[in-house]
């Protein structure tokens, strides 16, 4: 499985304003609440119950087929340390890790399978995957049917998750 999510947190702190009333209330479980105002830094801890959801949503479109529509309540958030915590969606449950910095907030899904990520422009990520796959040309960016974003390499597809936000840009693949 594959989904990512990242907030550029200097756009995020200009558009978004978390502590409206109502506001957590139309994203967050109580639990998830509870967790935010608790926190050292309940910003950051918002964005990344917001990140840790919306990659499980990525993710769980993709593997079963869903239409897009996200629904933050169908996702429940809960941390096992400050880094890994786990997205429970009916009667799955999907593993997380979370990046923080000073900048952004990054959240992917992790399992078994190996996974790579890439931050920077696609431009960049496509002269990459090139070489590293050396293939005769660069791979192009289409979207399935559901418009979730594959790669056209020479002989096959590549699923990839793609996110960006602000200053941030990141694939996983």
């Amino acid at each position: 499985m594959i989904g990512n999510d990242i907030v550029d947190l200097a756009k995020a702190k200009q558009e978004s304003g978390i502590f409206r009333p109502r506001y957590l209330e139309k994203i967050c479980s109580t639990e998830e609440i509870n967790l935010i105002l608790s926190a050292a830094e309940p910003i950051r801890c918002f964005w990344r119950i917001w990140t840790m959801k919306e990659s499980a949503y990525k993710a769980v479109q993709r593997q079963f087929n869903l239409k897009p529509a996200f629904n933050p309540f169908a996702f429940a958030c809960l941390f096992q340390d400050s880094e890994f915590g786990t997205v429970d969606f009916r009667v799955h449950q999907l593993s997380t890790k979370t990046i923080k910095t000073d900048d952004y907030v990054y959240s992917e899904i992790i399992d078994n399978e190996i996974k790579q990520q890439f931050f920077g422009a696609s431009s960049d990520f496509l002269l990459m995957l090139k070489n590293e796959l050396n293939l005769q040309s660069l791979p192009e960016f289409s979207k399935t049917k559901q418009g979730l974003p594959i790669l056209n390499l020479a002989d096959k597809t590549l699923s990839v998750s793609k996110t960006h936000h602000g200053r941030f840009q990141a694939f996983q693949y």
